[in-house]
């Protein structure tokens, strides 16, 4: 028997009554937060071009598990490279689920919404079971959850479903804690699972809780003695028996990309890491704050947590120690705190990224690091750290609101219960105003395919390159549109959207300003292209009428014909045989008049 009562063995441990109910609390404030999202499941979802790449991830990792014999990584994009599913991060857990209802007919948008909000809200739940396990009290767990799961920050990056799919943190650390209080080999083979399931979500904060437990490991040891040091390395023994290979298999390719085209910039890891002031900064859609603090940051450094979260959280550190109470084992609370304290100082201290020299020190032993290029991704473990303290310092409040000044931290018998009550409620509204965000906006993205997509997808295979194409120095404009429309029609695209462009896409855009001149007709024939895409509703109407005439007059691009579709009208045309083949450059014309500015 351990010498620790854990209180998930203790009479507070939760009932199936408390999980049903506190997970319709945070479903209810998913939907409130996020309204309207929920009235339109079916038919819109969130207007950032990245929804569109997470429908487009979603769909293509459904075909690949139901195509035996398809690599899952090759998706047809930036063709003729490969290894493109791993130029971002692929959701792989997140595919997985939508496969089956995707297969079964259910519209790729309806699969992602659900995805997306079940993101918040079992990130909420994630904060609760860890919070509840710490602290004893359901009212504290709770509001670790609206802290962790509705946060301004996680609210900017709704349209992230990787980020969103963070609930495996608090329960890895929830499992590392019974694994440490109790040496059971259950908890420790537990931690192992939830951290995969991290890495396969999000590798970012798979990575990131990496380090973050790494370095919370000191503040632990001095915080209390683990349950039997052999029990407890054996337990996390076997946990990391069942997390090392799925998780090193998963990161392969993402491991073999970093080698062939090279890590992150240190432009570009500066650029999207935070700064002290990211701190004080909303996003602008923030109802409370928005309109005054939103200037002190931009977008992925935007990290201001709220006014009661950070009070509460100043509560836990700083109480006193007859206030604090104690733990059911009789540890102490105000140390819990201290180490969480300790673990967000980290996070904080990380998320400025290559601004300080610790991360550049840590990027040179810490290899995946090189791949990520926004450390201020960090902030989403400084927002688990801060739902911790929260709830603690909420639990150190409501003693000295009941004036107690021991006894355990859980929700034993109030001497003013309606006094307690209100103090729960009053902080639990006061949360929900200040992270009250307008969501959106809102869009009507396609469910089904449009008519010239029906067209391609009777056609032979062929690559397909749709235009406009942005410019090299303005990347993407509608490549994340072109390549989910691509999941419709089903061809390979020289188009394509991810976190990462390679340097033959770059290479190609370059060469289409002078469209459709020689060097670009032949820079499409070595990409094997056969169907060139005019979405003529993206051109200025002058501009586009031009490129028409300068395609007409072109021999070796063939006019099939026009689809005049209210949504996606297009011209499309054939590239001939010679070019595509490796024809003689000398048949194109060497020169074309320069396209105008608009024009791809």
């Amino acid at each position: 028997m351990s010498r620790v009562t854990t209180h998930a063995q203790s009479a507070t441990a939760p009932t199936i009554r408390e999980a049903l109910l506190v997970a319709l609390g945070f479903a209810l404030l998913t939907v409130v937060i996020t309204w309207p999202q929920a009235a339109h499941l079916t038919t819109r979802a969130h207007g950032h071009h990245d929804t569109l790449f997470n429908m487009w991830r979603l769909s293509w990792i459904s075909q690949a598990l139901s195509t035996p014999g398809t690599p899952l990584f090759d998706a047809p994009i930036f063709v003729p490279v490969t290894g493109t599913l791993a130029f971002s991060d692929a959701v792989l857990l997140q595919g997985v689920l939508a496969w089956p209802w995707i297969e079964a007919g259910v519209p790729v948008l309806t699969v992602y919404n659900v995805l997306q909000l079940g993101g918040m809200w079992g990130s909420a739940l994630g904060a609760y079971v860890l919070a509840r396990y710490l602290t004893g009290s359901r009212t504290a767990a709770f509001i670790a959850g609206v802290v962790y799961g509705f946060a301004p920050y996680r609210m900017e990056h709704a349209m992230h479903l990787e980020l969103q799919w963070s609930q495996w943190m608090p329960l890895t650390l929830w499992a590392l804690h019974r694994t440490w209080d109790g040496g059971r080999l259950r908890d420790g083979a537990l931690t192992g699972v939830f951290l995969a399931l991290q890495f396969l979500s999000c590798i970012y904060c798979g990575v990131f809780l990496v380090l973050f437990l790494v370095l919370l490991a000191p503040a632990l040891l001095w915080c209390r003695r683990p349950a039997g040091i052999g029990r407890v390395a054996a337990a996390l023994a076997l946990g990391a028996v069942i997390a090392i290979p799925p998780v090193v298999a998963y990161g392969l390719p993402y491991r073999a990309n970093q080698q062939a085209l090279g890590g992150r910039s240190p432009d570009e890891i500066a650029h999207w890491s935070a700064r002290p002031r990211s701190y004080a900064a909303v996003p602008p859609e923030n109802r409370v704050y928005g309109a005054l603090l939103h200037r002190f940051g931009t977008p992925e450094g935007r990290l201001f947590p709220g006014l009661a979260a950070l009070g509460l959280a100043a509560g836990a550190v700083f109480a006193r120690r007859r206030t604090a109470g104690a733990l059911p084992d009789g540890g102490s609370p105000r140390r819990m705190s201290v180490v969480y304290a300790w673990g967000l100082a980290w996070a904080v201290v990380l998320s400025f990224g290559t601004h300080t020299p610790v991360y550049a020190a840590m990027l040179r032993v810490v290899p995946p690091l090189d791949g990520l290029r926004a450390p201020a991704r960090f902030g989403m473990l400084v927002l688990l750290a801060l739902s911790v303290l929260a709830a603690f310092g909420f639990c150190a409040w409501r003693k000295r609101l009941e004036g107690t000044s021991d006894g355990a931290l859980s929700d034993t018998p109030a001497r003013r219960p309606r006094r307690r009550l209100a103090a729960a409620v009053g902080v639990v509204l006061l949360l929900v105003a200040e992270y009250a965000t307008q969501f959106g906006p809102l869009h009507p993205w396609p469910t089904e395919a449009p008519l010239y997509a029906r067209w391609l997808e009777a056609q032979p295979r062929g690559v397909v390159i749709e235009f406009p194409v942005p410019r090299s120095n303005a990347l993407p404009l509608h490549e994340a549109e072109w390549s989910f429309i691509g999941r419709f029609h089903g061809q390979p695209l020289a188009n394509g959207y991810s976190g990462y462009y390679p340097r033959p896409y770059i290479e190609l855009i370059e060469s289409l300003v002078r469209f459709p001149s020689g060097e670009s007709l032949s820079a499409l024939g070595r990409r094997g292209v056969r169907y060139v895409v005019l979405h003529e509703d993206r051109y200025e109407p002058g501009d586009f009428l031009a490129l028409l005439g300068r395609i007409d007059g072109q021999p070796c691009l063939e006019r099939v014909g026009r689809v005049p579709d209210r949504t996606y009208p297009v011209t499309i045309y054939l590239l001939c045989d010679a070019v595509r083949d490796g024809g003689e450059e000398r048949q194109l014309p060497a020169q074309l008049p320069a396209a105008p500015p608009d024009v791809g």
